[in-house]
């Protein structure tokens, strides 16, 4: 790994802090755009911290935490020489050390607030090194020792990866919940085995890059879709059985979050190797994947294209992973090429842009006060262009599948968000959510039979059919169970005859109806408005308390 003396080259120019007293943030705000034309780019902190960029500089202005609190910061801003001239002769800073020439390539100074900076003469950038590998992680400096063991295969891999991505996001309640419905598909997870350090050391990678969802412990419902959503990526039995494929579905959803492992977290790299775009697995496999679920349907309601819109999630992507100073940078770079006119809040393209940071940057944890926007930027082209024709975009399923897995999980929790941009995909939706989007799907959609409500048609004794979605380990599937008859066949009875086939504990299934939504397992199907020829939804269900861990 190539280290470059620590991380001294990569923090050279990434942010720098200062802290203020709060009545004074304002009064430091018009300062400093006087004084050094400074710019803001987020004030959208929570603790009401602004970022600027001072000169060459990103400098992140904080109030004090407390009463306690002190200003006794200091800040080195590389410039030029004219602006040292000119900042030596406002009267508003005052030089410590005044033995020095006009032309001295350096000078101290400290503001009003008693802020001291350093201005010096910014130095030639370093000939064009490539920092290929990730430095470190901020809170956890000490590189991690992966013991992976011989002989694994890359389908036991994929299913340790995309199990702890889910652990990440859901906790250990998901973990909890997947023991219950499937102890014996994921052993790796059990206390002994010899995996589950290989599983924890994945869980710690990506604790450092995705957030822990706060969803799931309001919802009973989202455990479920949580869960059939990480089956549908892993088509359990397909994986086991050795395809090669379903591998490479795993780790194309996967990528964007191993790109950022890879380069961003200490020893990762030494043992994963970097992700590969999605078009370059299907040109080895032979035949194409899945569409990607972060790709988008209902593109018109920004009037942009979904190459355009492929180009808006990538950027968001590494913006919400790297602060706003990236759009700043990316703006003054490339701000006359049409491909980034989203990033001008004028454009009509630019509400999509907006929305789209909003939402990863409640599923990514940010990043951004340790690389410099030089680095990101660079790492940035190189997700974007194509290697082969410069100066143009990759392939529009590489663009969505490298943000996939982010914008999957926003779908899952931000109803404003899918709504406006979600997938057709069957597993893939808010838990805000009515059965009546799920019956729309086209993998559950069946002609009813009969219009007639089942009052009607129900009401001579006899066994009858029932069709029933269920979810399973290798996703969902209709099936048809025999009932005794509509008025004599009670919700709790016919459950016990699904997990018959699915093999899964009717405790953790909940039946929804297209009329009444949930139903009621004391009630008869006719008492709860099921209608002849409904095909009725199972989905997994765990109490808030149940998966609780304390």
């Amino acid at each position: 790994m190539t280290q470059f003396g620590g991380y001294d080259y990569c923090t050279e120019k990434a942010m720098q802090y200062l802290t203020l007293e709060p009545g004074k943030v304002p009064e430091a705000l018009k300062l400093y755009a006087e004084a050094f034309q400074a710019k803001l780019v987020d004030d959208s902190y929570e603790d009401q911290s602004v970022q600027l960029k001072i000169l060459n500089s990103y400098v992140l202005i904080t109030p004090w935490a407390s009463a306690s609190g002190s200003s006794d910061s200091f800040l080195e801003l590389p410039t030029d020489l004219n602006s040292i001239r000119r900042i030596r002769e406002d009267k508003r800073f005052v030089e410590i050390d005044r033995t020095r020439s006009t032309e001295d390539k350096s000078v101290m100074m400290k503001d009003p607030f008693g802020i001291t900076f350093l201005l010096r003469m910014e130095k030639k950038k370093m000939t064009q090194y490539v920092v290929d590998h990730g430095l470190l992680f901020r809170r956890a400096c000490n590189p991690i020792a992966f013991g992976f063991p011989q002989g694994i295969s890359p389908n036991d891999l994929c299913t340790i990866k995309l199990t702890a991505v889910f652990v990440t996001r859901y906790g250990m309640a998901f973990k909890k919940a997947l023991n219950k419905i499937a102890s014996t598909e994921f052993a790796f997870l059990n206390l002994n085995h010899i995996w589950r350090r290989l599983f924890f050391n994945f869980v710690g990678v990506y604790t450092s890059i995705v957030k822990p969802s706060k969803e799931v412990y309001r919802s009973c419902d989202f455990m479920g879709k949580a869960l059939e959503l990480f089956f549908h990526l892993l088509q359990l039995k397909n994986v086991k059985m050795g395809g090669s494929r379903r591998v490479m579905e795993v780790d194309a959803f996967t990528g964007g979050v191993d790109y950022f492992a890879y380069m961003d977290f200490v020893g990762y790299s030494d043992v994963m190797p970097r992700p590969q775009r999605r078009s370059v697995m299907i040109a080895q496999l032979g035949h194409t994947l899945r569409t990607p679920l972060s790709a988008s349907w209902c593109t018109t309601i920004f009037f942009v294209s979904p190459e355009v819109l492929g180009i808006i999630k990538l950027t968001a992507l590494f913006v919400a992973r790297y602060g706003k100073r990236i759009a700043c940078e990316l703006m003054e770079k490339e701000g006359r090429n049409p491909l980034f006119s989203f990033l001008d809040p004028s454009d009509c393209g630019f509400p999509c842009y907006n929305m789209v940071v909003k939402v990863y940057s409640k599923v990514l944890k940010n990043f951004e006060l340790v690389y410099t926007a030089d680095i990101v930027l660079q790492r940035y082209f190189q997700s974007l262009w194509d290697e082969e024709k410069e100066d143009e975009p990759k392939d529009v399923d590489d663009l969505y599948s490298f943000v996939e897995c982010v914008d999957s999980f926003a779908q899952m929790e931000d109803e404003e968000f899918f709504h406006k941009m979600g997938t057709r995909e069957a597993h893939v939706y808010p838990f805000h959510d009515q059965t009546s989007r799920v019956h729309s799907r086209p993998h559950v959609y069946h002609p009813f039979h009969d219009q007639t409500s089942p009052a009607n048609v129900q009401e001579e004794e006899g066994p009858s059919s029932i069709e029933v979605c269920v979810p399973t380990l290798d996703g969902r599937v209709i099936i048809e169970i025999v009932v005794e008859s509509f008025f004599g066949e009670k919700v709790a009875s016919l459950k016990e005859k699904i997990v018959k086939v699915i093999q899964i504990p009717s405790k953790y299934l909940k039946l929804r109806g297209k009329l009444v939504g949930v139903l009621r397992d004391d009630k008869s199907l006719a008492d709860n408005n099921v209608e002849a020829g409904e095909i009725l939804i199972a989905t997994w269900r765990f109490s808030r308390w149940e998966v609780q861990i304390t």
